[in-house]
């Protein structure tokens, strides 16, 4: 299993659809919900689009479910992350979920650091330091759903096609939903943020690695193990 999108086959200012996410865009979401609505938008994108987050009253996800993620054990993925400011209270960006319950979640702090938390949204590993604002920031998982003795890594890469990791976490933790069957990216709770998504990435395999598609810089040597995802 392998799922990407860069939201590039989408029109700038639509609001995101099952129906318009595919295309130049790669896998096409199985499902989106909320209001106010995720939209396509070039004020920040890494090729000419990406996902435009703003966060409000409700929350608003893209979500691969599994009709295309189908239900994994161990996942590992990726996306890239520009904000505006950290939330102006907590909010989730992404979650997974099995049988309709939340299995994980990665969690956007007021103070700016990230925090991936289990089921039952308890903390289980943090960033030491706060995700730069103004840039694009990778951030990369690898979770394992078993019922003991899981374990979760969490890499950011503040420059974001970097093979060295800023942070690189891990941990193994109790409180994880067994399997997952959908990975949710959006907001996730009722704090204030506007944030563009771009790069999304799930698979089954192993770490992603930075993307391929940009023209310029070139692109540094991959260390051994890490896979390149070619759109």
């Amino acid at each position: 299993m392998e799922l990407n999108n860069s939201a590039e086959g989408g029109t700038n200012g639509a609001t995101v659809s099952a129906a318009n996410s595919g295309g130049a865009s790669g896998n096409p979401f199985d499902s989106t919900v909320g209001t106010p609505t995720i939209t396509f938008d070039n004020t920040q994108a890494l090729g000419a689009l990406s996902y435009r987050v703003v966060a409000g009253a409700s929350a608003q996800q893209v979500a691969w479910t599994s009709a295309s993620h189908g239900t994994q054990a161990e996942t590992w993925g990726r996306f890239y992350l520009w904000s505006s400011s950290a939330p102006s209270g907590v909010t989730g960006i992404v979650r997974w979920v099995t049988g309709g319950s939340q299995a994980a979640r990665l969690r956007y702090e007021s103070t700016g650091v990230l925090t991936l938390s289990d089921a039952g949204n308890a903390a289980e590993i943090a960033t030491a330091a706060a995700i730069p604002t103004g840039q694009w920031v990778r951030i990369e998982w690898h979770i394992q759903f078993v019922a003991s003795g899981a374990v979760v890594e969490l890499r950011t890469y503040n420059s974001p096609d970097s093979t060295t990791p800023s942070e690189n976490l891990s941990t193994v933790a109790a409180g994880l939903g067994v399997n997952c069957d959908t990975v949710q990216f959006g907001s996730f709770n009722s704090a204030t943020w506007t944030g563009w998504l771009d790069g999304l990435q799930v698979n089954n395999t192993g770490w992603p690695g930075p993307i391929t598609r940009r023209t310029a810089p070139l692109i540094e040597p991959r260390t051994a193990g890490v896979r390149a995802t070619r759109w």
